[in-house]
């Protein structure tokens, strides 16, 4: 049985190819940061957005996002079963911030009960600093940044 870790870049190459290639395109101008890679549960940390341009945007929100992987057996018609991926999220909270240009900042809290940053092979926990932007036509922008939440 291939590990989730192995599963999951596969998983993440796909992904990356082709819709993400156009999204990075568009999401130019569009990044986000946060003032720690690390914070412990309950902890607090400050995410940023930085908007080069308004890019027609209609509205932006910056949130934390926990993503949960877990390994699931996947039955074929034929009988047969392989082994897959699967993905949840498992904590998410957004606040919107000016669609306007320049740099923004939120404070973002990530709750005491919530999971750990953990990659094992059945299961694995993904935190991540996001932004998304709105448009009322195209791809909408979004960038993230990969934190560790600490037990």
């Amino acid at each position: 049985m291939k590990s989730l870790r192995g599963q999951m870049r596969n998983a993440e190459r796909w992904l990356l190819h082709p819709i993400n290639g156009v999204r990075n395109w568009v999401t130019r101008g569009f990044e986000v940061g946060v003032s720690s890679d690390q914070v412990p549960r309950g902890g607090q940390l400050d995410g940023f957005v930085t908007i080069s341009t308004a890019q027609q945007l209609e509205s932006v929100e910056v949130g934390v996002v926990c993503t949960e992987f877990y390994a699931v057996t996947v039955s074929s018609p034929e009988g047969g079963s392989s082994q897959g991926t699967s993905s949840a999220v498992a904590h998410e909270a957004w606040i919107p911030v000016a669609s306007t240009p320049g740099v923004h900042t939120v404070r973002l809290r990530i709750p005491e009960d919530a999971p750990y940053a953990y990659e094992g092979d059945v299961l694995s926990f993904r935190w991540e600093v996001a932004a998304r932007g709105r448009r009322q036509k195209g791809i909408d922008p979004r960038a993230d940044h990969r934190i560790r939440v600490l037990p």
